[in-house]
């Protein structure tokens, strides 16, 4: 998010060593693309980069968005519990 609409990386575009800029024409946003990461759920709930249709609509949303990051127990655990109901 921070990369895109006047955000406060949205000049100069800095990224750790890991991260890639790319750009989506379709949604017109700039976007992180991990080029590797550790996790133990790497493969299924791990993605390289955000979705850039929902990046654009949280840029467009009016009240702001916040980011969040969860450790990856708490995501595989709230993952079980949804396929369990």
């Amino acid at each position: 998010m921070s990369l895109n609409n006047g955000r406060f990386n949205s000049e100069k575009k800095v990224l750790p060593s890991a991260v890639n800029l790319v750009y989506n024409e379709e949604h017109s946003v700039h976007l992180a693309h991990f080029t590797s990461f550790s996790s133990k759920a790497a493969g299924s709930l791990g993605a390289s980069e955000p979705a850039a249709g929902v990046v654009k609509l949280a840029l467009e949303r009016i009240g702001g968005v916040k980011t969040t990051s969860l450790p990856d127990e708490l995501s595989m655990q709230a993952l079980v519990s949804f396929a369990s109901e």
